[in-house]
């Protein structure tokens, strides 16, 4: 493979790199506005749920009481607690998510930096080997490749 086709797959991997970074950044703003209306929709049943137990218990008092309001009563305390555990629960997976594409964002920008500067290289590779051939100072296109293959199987 020559050098100028190895460069050109290293621009198209770099230009991969980029769309899986763009596509992992907007993951994670996703991530965070569901994580924030979760997070309001928690806010919003708490209070609800608190003036609808009060409600209840208004009721409870006014009425001449049964031992089956209480237990009614009890049972719709019960429900909205069990409630707002779900909602918990589910704030708590959408933060993990949150942290995971977090992570796979940091993955992302560390390989796309990667194949920058493998790509950097390369090109710098071909610079100097250019302005060599054109001195006739430098070696055969065939030579530098299987130059930069030994430099790699050395440094495996």
């Amino acid at each position: 493979m020559s050098l100028e086709k190895l460069k050109a797959l290293r621009k198209r991997r770099k230009e991969g790199a980029t769309i899986a970074l763009q596509k992992s950044k907007a993951y994670l703003l996703a991530c965070e506005r569901e994580s924030a209306e979760k997070y309001n929709e928690l806010q919003q049943y708490g209070q609800w749920r608190l003036q609808h137990q009060e409600e209840l218990f208004s009721q409870l008092q006014a009425d001449s009481f049964f031992p089956d309001d209480l237990g009614r009563y009890m049972s719709n305390v019960d429900r909205m607690k069990v409630k707002k555990n779900q909602l918990e629960e589910e704030l708590e997976a959408i933060k993990l998510k949150y942290q995971q594409a977090e992570k796979s964002l940091g993955e992302k920008k560390m390989a796309l930096s990667v194949i920058t500067k493998k790509l950097e290289k390369l090109s710098e590779i071909i610079d100097i080997k250019k302005k060599e051939l054109t001195s006739g100072d430098g070696l055969k296109e065939e030579d530098v490749i299987d130059e930069i293959v030994a430099f790699r199987a050395a440094t495996r």
